[in-house]
């Protein structure tokens, strides 16, 4: 179904797909979706920057944590998600020009994010945490050739942690 994102909910990598290749900005700009285990292992991004100079990177792995949720306990599972853009070399307005469409990728992401939120919170007890994304842009230097910007998705679900006799 066109517009319609049935994916489970904690395939961050196929949401990002999905957002990338529907979304009207990263289709006219040549995006693609692409994975990379954290940002010390970008050769999946590096590969691809050879095809198309502007990519968003999903971290195929998680940092995870338990907590104490009030009631029950909880997994948090925070992914990192890189929107990048090729820049011409030493090119000031350029770079500015591609800094503002990574944020607009961004905010249109986050957008169509909380509206799927909101369309499947009652039936989905695992959720997005959509309340408080943290997002840096990136320096100026930090990739050489790129810009852009990265947030944190955090994925919240129920963890059953009643003591069974029996495991013992």
């Amino acid at each position: 179904m066109k517009g319609n994102m049935e994916i489970n909910r904690l395939d961050t990598i196929g949401k990002m797909e999905w957002l990338t290749a529907h979304n009207t900005l990263c289709r006219q700009n040549g995006f693609k979706c692409v994975t990379a285990s954290g940002p010390e292992n970008m050769e999946g991004v590096m590969a691809e920057y050879r095809k198309t100079e502007n990519v968003v990177v999903v971290d195929d792995t998680s940092d995870n944590r338990m907590f104490c949720g009030r009631p029950g306990w909880f997994t948090r599972s925070t992914v990192t998600v890189w929107v990048l853009a090729g820049v011409k070399y030493n090119d000031g307005e350029d770079y500015n020009r591609k800094m503002s469409l990574c944020r607009e990728i961004f905010r249109q992401f986050v957008s169509r994010l909380l509206y799927e939120e909101q369309r499947m919170q009652k039936s989905d007890l695992m959720f997005l945490d959509l309340n408080n994304i943290l997002y840096k842009e990136l320096g100026r230097y930090s990739i050489n050739g790129a810009c852009g910007l990265y947030f944190m998705l955090e994925n919240e679900t129920p963890t059953n942690l009643v003591y069974q006799g029996d495991e013992w």
